[in-house]
């Protein structure tokens, strides 16, 4: 019953989630009649303003007329799409884009060549470089949309990107903040031999890749988790993927680093 619980729980937030990506689209990619940034923020409320764009926010949408396609009486090739589509996109997203191309070029440059600063930009860069491909693929929808072509490839993108988005952000934030990172943290402190290779540790910082699953019923709580930390000691940074596991009755344990 538990499980059937939390299935339903997952599937009704991802369907949310996926309401949510296609109103902002469809907001942003046509005319409407009301505030954009109002019924953004709307359809971003949590299960409320899935339900809000489908009762209301939609209705609101400004349809093209076919007289808008009168001069365009047959499609242009995909070819010439894309050929008007990058020789139109602003100034601020190839900018946008170029600044996540160099967070992520900066991120494996300073660990090729042992420069200790900002080893996260590489994080930073991949999802600053997912939210310029959002953009862009908003701007392709628009202008699909001129030259009567199809957008169902487009959303699709644009949904499959604004989930990646959503779920390194959540799982950052979730194992941030969980005591298995604690528990790395606390076990790496005290590790001689990596204080002696990195000098005195200064800090801590998380990158957005491993997982964690933990399971609770009525004898109590066990779990695993499989996360990648930036060490940042006086000497030096290193970067470790730490494998930790949680027993019954059993504080959260390093089982390999």
């Amino acid at each position: 019953m538990q499980i059937l619980f939390f299935l339903l729980i997952f599937i009704i937030s991802f369907s949310s989630l996926i309401i949510t990506f296609i109103a902002i689209v469809k907001i942003l990619s046509n005319d409407f009649n009301d505030s954009k940034p109002k019924w953004i923020l709307i359809s971003m409320i949590a299960f409320i303003g899935p339900v809000l764009w489908l009762t209301k926010g939609r209705k609101l949408l400004i349809k093209k007329e076919d007289q808008q396609f009168v001069e365009k009486k047959e499609k242009i090739s995909l070819k010439e799409h894309y050929s008007e589509l990058f020789k139109n996109i602003g100034i601020p997203l190839k900018v946008f884009f170029l600044l996540s191309v160099l967070l992520i070029g900066f991120g494996y440059f300073a660990r090729l060549f042992h420069i200790y600063f900002f080893w996260e930009s590489t994080s930073v860069g991949f999802v600053l470089l997912l939210i310029a491909l959002v953009k862009f693929f908003s701007e392709d929808i628009s202008l699909r949309i001129e030259n009567q072509l199809n957008k169902i490839f487009c959303y699709a993108v644009i949904v499959v990107l604004c989930g990646t988005i959503f779920f390194k952000i959540l799982i950052t934030t979730i194992i941030f903040n969980s005591n298995a990172f604690i528990a790395a943290k606390n076990y790496l402190k005290k590790d001689s031999e990596l204080i002696s290779e990195i000098g005195e540790i200064e800090s801590f910082s998380f990158l957005p890749k491993g997982s964690m699953s933990i399971h609770k019923d009525q004898y109590g709580t066990v779990g695993n988790a499989d996360m990648t930390i930036i060490i940042k000691g006086k000497k030096k940074y290193v970067e470790k993927n730490i494998l930790l596991i949680k027993k019954l009755e059993e504080d959260w344990t390093v089982i390999q680093q």
